[in-house]
């Protein structure tokens, strides 16, 4: 999916593109390739990615911007994105990694807890993606830095599920507006449905959810289709 909200949440982010902390590791990612040098310029470290984009961003909440690389890959014309986050500062090493699926992985500043996350997707529900779909869409999980690993922290926060979901459903009532209102519509948009009935459970409008798939899911499976994405909590 081309993600409007997701060019808003770089923009949120614009101000940890660089690190102000003093890094004994210097990363220069240059036509794919991801070189690391100590400070005496000694290559310490190659990668290659596919379609990569860098940030250095405060993930931990400590005095030093973790350095992150989010890189794509494009499998049979659908897109699969991933996260990695390294330690540039006293030492050189991958912190954790995440596979985010369809969804493309961004650092987003929560007022609600005062940190910066990372935000992924659910791969567990790409395969609701259909080919008649324009675009992908995935229902997003909310990631803290802690203690050098990745904890989900979709408890915590609220507003960034119902922001996810504005573009989401703008889509959802495009597509939507034209047509016969039917089962064959609802298949076509059916990981758009899916994905605004999760962001919805997740910030506890349970309520907002079932009546959202009552409205655009008209196939004779919803009680299924509803308690496969129940299960998956």
């Amino acid at each position: 999916m081309i993600r409007i909200l997701g060019l808003f949440l770089l923009l949120v982010v614009a101000g940890f593109g660089q690190n102000s902390g003093k890094n004994i590791f210097e990363p220069k990612l240059e036509k794919g390739k991801l070189t690391v040098t100590d400070v005496a310029g000694k290559i310490i470290f190659e990668k290659s990615f596919t379609e990569p984009v860098e940030f250095f961003v405060d993930l931990s909440n400590g005095p030093n911007a973790e350095y992150l690389i989010r890189d794509k890959i494009n499998e049979k014309g659908k897109p699969k994105y991933y996260a990695f986050i390294y330690c540039i500062t006293d030492s050189f090493y991958l912190i954790d990694s995440v596979y985010s699926g369809v969804y493309e992985p961004v650092p987003f500043y929560s007022e609600e807890i005062a940190r910066t996350l990372l935000l992924t997707g659910k791969p567990e529900f790409d395969s609701l993606c259909s080919a008649f779909e324009q675009e992908y869409f995935s229902a997003v999980t909310c990631l803290q830095l802690e203690d050098g690993k990745l904890f989900n922290v979709d408890d915590l926060v609220y507003d960034v599920f119902l922001q996810e979901n504005e573009p989401v459903i703008s889509f959802i009532e495009s597509s939507w507006g034209g047509s016969s209102k039917d089962c064959s519509v609802s298949e076509e948009i059916k990981s758009a449905v899916a994905t605004v009935y999760i962001n919805y459970v997740n910030a506890g409008e349970k309520v907002l959810a079932r009546q959202f798939l009552n409205d655009y899911y008209l196939c004779p499976d919803k009680e299924a289709f509803k308690n496969f994405l129940d299960s998956q909590f």
